[in-house]
């Protein structure tokens, strides 16, 4: 790749990561205190119904990634276009499955969710927010991802961006005007049409693709194999809510979906890391030896270990106040919930924590091998979920998704050291043990010496300081005595 692509692709992403954060802590605040926790809850709940979509397309993203890489680096258009050209017809028999889906849901969602709101208020509102995943499926999806494999992730970003501002916009305007959900998830969807318009348009100025040319059914027939990992990860984002909807109240949803902003927003700036770092782990596999590539894997674990530990611990200590100052002022649900907050940071914490072990096998093309991790991962996290919520509410599910984490981990853990690098298993259990140690202990020390109780941002931020201070201090004494070599790496790739 071009350095100076490499760094506008570096730029672009760190700043839409930001403004991600920032859109994602703020709109939902915007909707929570204009409309209530039940129309928030209610708009989280019909989102994560209609995101249903992306389990149908079966991994398919993935695949046509890899299969344009090489066309693209050859200029084989022809190619390129018979791959597009299958794709398109596959997103678009998704988009008419999705239309009947969601005039289903629509109709029978209110019927048998327990809410307030009328028949003709949900089924309009189901429509309306259905409106902006068909146009993605439909007419955008397959030309976002020829130009992510082209490498110009950063017009991808900046259409991204663009999108963002413009709803940003809308949402500010509707709740000083019309101050009515519809109307604001309506022009949400017209400010959408900005993503396929733009990425036609680029796409039909710098793309020669030939329109005559015939579908490569060949290029997405592996799909399948990557399924099982997609419907884990897709029960992994929308179970909880799903239960809670069902079994629970909206008002438990609006309060799950608020602690995870912050949560999701940590995962998110996590995932990032360990996927730029992973390709250099594939080189590693494919050109060194095992003893290298061990090594290799040592400094991967420790340095993605540590920051996730780092990141969590504190985001463990600091979420619940964070969500005090958030919903100050709404008195519709009770948001002081610290043991789930404890709770649903961990799960995520070891979600990161086993990005290594997973990509480990990924990039050995272990699919098939370690489906079932994947599909055990999302028995344990449904039955779990289902049984606890009953007894336990919001803190049930976020058990259920901490233990099939905490599954597939260790199952990934004892695979990789048995068939992909002859790892003894006590090196990652011995990496496990020693952040345990270390979250104990900066936890305490946390607790001891800051008062944790924040009633506005700045004392937040003063605190959050503190904990961090705490926490990193904590973390460098134990790497410092367990894993020193390792921690001189990992200080000099950041500096």
């Amino acid at each position: 790749m071009n350095v100076n692509i490499a760094k506008k692709n570096v730029l672009a992403s760190l700043v839409y990561q930001v403004l991600t954060i920032i859109y994602v802590l703020i709109v939902p605040q915007i909707v929570l205190r204009s409309f209530g926790s039940e129309v928030n809850g209610l708009v989280s709940s019909l989102n994560q119904f209609l995101n249903y979509i992306s389990l149908l397309e079966g991994g398919l993203t993935g695949v046509i990634l890899a299969a344009l890489y090489k066309p693209l680096a050859v200029k084989d258009y022809k190619k390129i276009s018979g791959i597009l050209k299958a794709a398109n017809a596959f997103f678009r028999k998704l988009a008419v499955i999705f239309g009947v889906y969601t005039i289903v849901l629509a109709v029978v969602y209110p019927l048998v969710v327990h809410t307030s709101f009328s028949w003709g208020y949900v089924f309009s509102l189901t429509i309306i927010i259905s409106l902006s995943i068909f146009v993605q499926y439909f007419f955008a999806l397959s030309y976002r991802i020829l130009i992510n494999a082209d490498q110009k992730g950063y017009i991808v970003y900046l259409i991204l961006m663009l999108f963002m501002v413009v709803n940003f916009f809308f949402t500010i305007l509707v709740v000083c005007v019309w101050n009515e959900i519809h109307v604001l998830k309506l022009l949400s969807t017209v400010a959408f049409l900005i993503q396929p318009v733009a990425f036609n348009a680029y796409v039909k100025k710098y793309y020669p693709l030939d329109k005559n040319v015939s579908p490569d059914q060949e290029a997405i027939a592996q799909r399948w194999d990557g399924f099982s990992q997609n419907i884990a990860f897709f029960i992994h984002s929308n179970t909880d809510v799903v239960v809670l909807t069902l079994v629970g109240t909206l008002t438990d949803v609006s309060i799950y979906s608020v602690y995870l902003l912050v949560i999701n927003a940590l995962k998110t700036l996590m995932i990032a890391i360990s996927s730029s770092l992973a390709p250099g782990l594939g080189n590693a596999l494919a050109t060194l030896s095992k003893e290298k590539v061990n090594e290799v894997f040592d400094s991967y674990e420790f340095g993605i270990s540590f920051l996730t530990v780092f990141i969590f611990t504190c985001g463990a200590l600091l979420v619940t106040p964070f969500v005090g100052i958030y919903t100050k002022g709404i008195q519709d649900a009770n948001y002081y919930q610290p043991l789930f907050g404890y709770l649903m940071m961990a799960a995520e914490g070891i979600y990161c924590f086993r990005d290594p072990y997973v990509n480990l096998a990924y990039i050995s093309g272990k699919f098939r091998e370690t489906a079932k991790y994947a599909y055990a991962e999302c028995v344990i996290n449904i039955g779990l979920s289902v049984v606890l919520v009953f007894r336990f509410g919001l803190i049930g599910v976020a058990i259920g998704t901490l233990v099939s984490m905490l599954y597939r981990m260790i199952a990934h853990m004892i695979y990789i050291s048995k068939n992909i690098i002859d790892r003894p298993i006590l090196k990652s259990l011995k990496c496990c043990v020693v952040f345990s140690c270390s979250v104990a202990i900066s936890s305490g020390l946390v607790n001891f010496f800051i008062h944790r109780t924040a009633n506005d941002y700045v004392t937040l931020v003063i605190n959050a300081i503190g904990t961090s201070a705490i926490v990193m201090a904590t973390m460098l004494l134990f790497s410092f005595f367990f894993y020193k070599n390792n921690l001189k790496k990992l200080i000099y790739a950041l500096f």
